[in-house]
């Protein structure tokens, strides 16, 4: 039970960092890739809405792996599917190697940079902290490299000692993706005055 439990949980965790990667592609592929121009003539206000909505839940997201493993609620014990479930879980079987922990600690330490947001400004409407304006969250760009490399190493070490194997999750296009909903922006408007 305790290995085949540590795989299933394994594999929702590897699903929400797929997640994850997914929605960070797409927010870089919709806001970072020379397209400023077409997303204001399009809906301006519109795609400024959704940068701030993916914004908000990719730090929720991102936080739920750094959750502790488990969560004590009406007397009930809940576990959470995050890293340190399965840290606790690999080393209850035996698998626990060093360079899962140490990735882990590498995830966990970025986690501590971004946790403030959502304890703040998302998951509570922290007044002191709206009134200050003070920023929580940031992150230098190769610390937020650095966390989306090391949650593909983390994910392919741990595939890797539960038999599951290491699975690329760094591209994400697929029919009907943002770079469709680019190429008919960009078509529409190459064929009207603006």
């Amino acid at each position: 039970m305790g290995k085949m439990k540590l795989r299933n949980d394994f594999e929702m965790l590897r699903d929400h960092c797929i997640i994850i990667r997914r929605d960070f592609n797409t927010y870089n592929d919709l806001f970072f890739s020379g397209f400023d121009d077409l997303l204001t003539k399009a809906a301006s206000t519109f795609f400024n809405d959704i940068a701030e909505i993916m914004q908000r839940d990719w730090v929720l997201q991102v936080c739920k792996l750094m959750d502790s493993a488990i969560t004590k609620r009406d007397g009930k014990v809940l576990e959470n599917i995050s890293i340190k479930l399965i840290n606790s879980q690999l080393v209850n079987e035996g698998l626990m190697s060093k360079e899962i922990s140490s990735i882990s600690d590498s995830i966990l330490a970025y986690g501590k940079n971004i946790i403030p947001a959502r304890h703040k400004r998302l998951a509570h409407f922290d007044r002191e902290h709206q009134i200050c304006g003070i920023v929580l969250g940031a992150t230098t760009e190769k610390e937020l490299e650095d966390f989306l490399e090391n949650i593909q190493k983390y994910c392919d070490a741990v595939g890797r000692a539960v038999g599951l194997g290491p699975l690329d999750f760094a591209g994400s296009s697929c029919s009907g993706d943002v770079h469709d909903l680019l190429k008919v922006l960009r078509n529409y408007y190459s064929h009207i005055k603006c």
